[in-house]
């Protein structure tokens, strides 16, 4: 599998889990914190990060 740009893969080796992590800066301003979030959502989606 390829990995996506800013994917990190972290691996604890006591509870023998994994945690996959993306960091993502979308500069702003945003108005307010709800567009900052639909911001962040519609991201996800056009990387098809879907529910």
């Amino acid at each position: 599998m390829a990995y996506e740009p800013d994917m990190t893969i972290f691996f604890d080796s006591v509870t023998k889990a994994v945690i996959v992590s993306f960091t993502v800066y979308l500069p702003g301003p945003y108005a307010d914190r709800k567009a900052a979030v639909l911001t962040g959502e519609a991201h996800c989606y056009r990387l098809g990060w879907r529910d």
